[in-house]
């Protein structure tokens, strides 16, 4: 046993007497790593279904500092983090799992380069002005702003930690902890926004029409795909044709496989907006229907899994995650993936690694999903499949086009989906099926939001929105002033507030909120539409029947002709006109039926009166 040094060299912790280190046959890993090894593999410590290779590699540590290291990481594996003894609230966690520790290993690296540089040979060697001359150098190192605080705060949970360690290994109290970080490397830039780029719309929504046909066709092949013994082995005889998938013999069954593992992944993950921690943790049996109309089929899906993001508990991660307190909402197609993947084989994890490889060798899965270098291989696989299929049947529409953002992922999926619902609303994607997805997301509020897990996708995604959709008024009333319809004052004035609060801007996360809270900014619209919306829910029509609470968003699936929130500007009556030389052509069609013929004079009637109405609006102004 040692003793403190002086409370002061501490930052004010108080002395106590500080254990020796850890045996070297000390556990680290129940049943592998100990204190004493130079690598500590902890990987069996994170069950996450993405988790890969957890390692850390001490011989990258400088030896004079690699005892006390093994000490400082042994500590933080089995003790919490003295957080309270921070001068400012933090939003760190008192207990990290094993990946994080993987994550400050890292950050730690640079430090290591520049103790070593400096030829010390211990913690407490270092005093206030080589503090301040490393963190100098984060300062300026060529990463972004969130890095350079994780290398600080990496030495500042070192100094928390070190009345637990020997003398030697005792930093003292970070000058940054006193000042603060942001004098040193500028004001926070981190925030829960998921910063992943949109997969291209084009691309998502021919991958995703090719996942619903492989995923409609799968239950026809099980008898030659599935992996288990129980069903009966194809024939030797003449092979399987179909549509979509074409004509399949035992063969080409290994690879078809993997396609339709990879188009039910897709579809899932996409469909409900899961991680993919959540979605590769899917386990046999998740899938339910809810309750529906005796006689009918189920309306919808709940899907049951754990979740792994927010499993904290006082303050620790919890690496094996928790189960969702609330279900996934799910559509059909999403549940027909989830049967497709339960027929493929016997096993209890839906998306095992097994079934995204290029080469399977006998029916034993994998316990674990796939890697996400394994994903991205799989669905480059599955679009290369695809285009060559749309190239056999000379169907060039169904190409997919490269996406010119790069390899599509799971990660980006989920971005997409809250793309799609604030800028498609009305989109027909996916031949319709997306567009009751969308339907109920903007009707139902999509299953709550926060019960999806997806509420920390939303609010950013709506405020970029909402930004281009001023952005692109502004600029179109520079050359086309008019406005019609019952809210065109309130259309004009919102344009002009953006233009004059929010031009040029990159919005920050402040200027998110800021935006979104101004009820008088509250503009839906999108390309292709024939009306914008300027949002008072007092007024809207399309959610006269909300009674559970005031709407916060338009339905633009059911918007009413009559409503109060409608603004109209030329470009909106260049669409209305060319939807009416499009009715036009279906009314004098000598195949429309006649009762048809009626129905589409009154949509005629419907948009000549809007476009004749705007027309008069605009001369009379222009007469004033």
């Amino acid at each position: 046993m040692t003793t403190a040094a002086a409370p002061d060299r501490l930052g004010g912790f108080p002395a106590r007497c500080i254990p020796s280190l850890p045996a070297a046959g000390a556990t680290v890993v129940p049943g592998g790593s100990v204190f004493g090894d130079e690598v500590w593999d902890l990987s069996p410590l994170c069950p996450r279904p993405t988790t890969r290779w957890i390692r850390l590699h001490f011989t990258h540590c400088p030896e004079a500092l690699r005892a006390d290291l093994k000490h400082f990481f042994y500590l933080l594996l089995t003790m919490d983090t003295p957080l309270e003894q921070l001068d400012r609230p933090a939003s760190a966690r008192k207990r990290l799992a094993p990946s994080t520790l993987k994550t400050l290993f890292e950050d730690l690296k640079p430090f290591f380069g520049w103790f070593e540089e400096r030829g010390l040979s211990a913690l407490a060697e270092l005093d206030e002005d080589d503090l301040r001359e490393y963190a100098a150098q984060v300062a300026t190192a060529p990463v972004g702003q969130n890095p350079k605080s994780r290398r600080l705060f990496g030495l500042s949970r070192l100094w928390l930690l070190s009345p637990y360690m020997r003398s030697s290994a005792r930093l003292r109290q970070p000058f940054w902890e006193r000042e603060g970080m942001e004098h040193v490397i500028g004001k926070s830039e981190w925030t829960a926004e998921n910063k992943s780029i949109p997969v291209h719309p084009a691309t998502m929504s021919a991958l995703l029409v090719w996942c619903l046909r492989l995923v409609q066709e799968a239950p026809r092949l099980l008898h030659l795909l599935s992996l288990s013994p129980s069903l009966p082995r194809p024939a030797s005889g003449g092979p399987t044709s179909l549509p979509w998938s074409g004509e399949l013999g035992h063969d080409r069954a290994e690879t078809h496989r993997r396609v339709v593992s990879t188009a039910c992944l897709i579809t899932v993950a996409y469909l409900t907006g899961m991680r993919a921690d959540e979605v590769l943790g899917l386990r046999r049996g998740c899938c339910t229907p809810t309750a529906s109309t005796p006689g009918r089929s189920a309306a919808g899906y709940e899907i049951r899994g754990r979740t792994y993001k927010a499993a904290v508990a006082e303050g620790r991660s919890l690496p094996e995650g928790v189960d969702r307190e609330h279900p996934w909402v799910a559509i059909k197609p999403v549940a027909d993936a989830i049967a497709v993947m339960e027929g493929l084989h016997e096993g209890d994890l839906l998306f095992s690694d097994t079934l995204f490889k290029a080469r399977v060798n006998g029916t034993d899965l994998d316990p674990g999903g796939p890697s996400s270098r394994r994903v991205i291989d799989a669905i480059k696989h599955l679009t290369g499949w695809c285009n060559q299929r749309a190239s056999d049947l000379e169907r060039p529409q169904d190409v997919l086009p490269e996406d010119p953002d790069g390899p599509v992922n799971l990660r980006r999926l989920r971005r997409t989906l809250a793309w799609f619902i604030y800028r498609r609303p009305g989109g027909r994607v996916a031949l319709g099926v997306q567009y009751g997805h969308l339907h109920a997301a903007t009707t139902d509020g999509y299953g709550g939001r926060a019960s999806t897990g997806l509420r920390d996708l939303f609010p950013m995604e709506e405020a970029f929105a909402l930004s281009d959709t001023l952005h692109r008024a502004a600029e179109h009333l520079q050359a086309h002033p008019h406005v019609g319809g019952p809210a065109a004052a309130r259309y004009l004035g919102a344009a002009g507030e953006y233009r004059d609060r929010f031009e040029g801007l990159a919005l920050t996360t402040k200027q998110a909120a800021a935006l979104m809270a101004n009820p008088a900014m509250r503009v839906y619209d999108a390309p292709g539409q024939t009306l914008a919306c300027c949002f008072d829910p007092r007024k809207a029509l399309c959610r006269k029947d909300t009674t559970a609470r005031t709407a916060a968003t338009p339905d633009l699936t059911a918007c009413d002709h009559r409503c109060a929130n409608i603004a109209r500007t030329e470009e909106h009556i260049n669409t209305t006109r060319s939807e009416l030389a499009a009715l036009q052509e279906e009314h004098d069609s000598p195949t429309t039926p006649e009762p048809l013929r009626h129905r589409i004079r009154a949509q005629i009637d419907r948009r000549e009166t809007i476009v004749t109405t705007h027309r008069n609006e605009q001369e009379e102004g222009g007469r004033s």
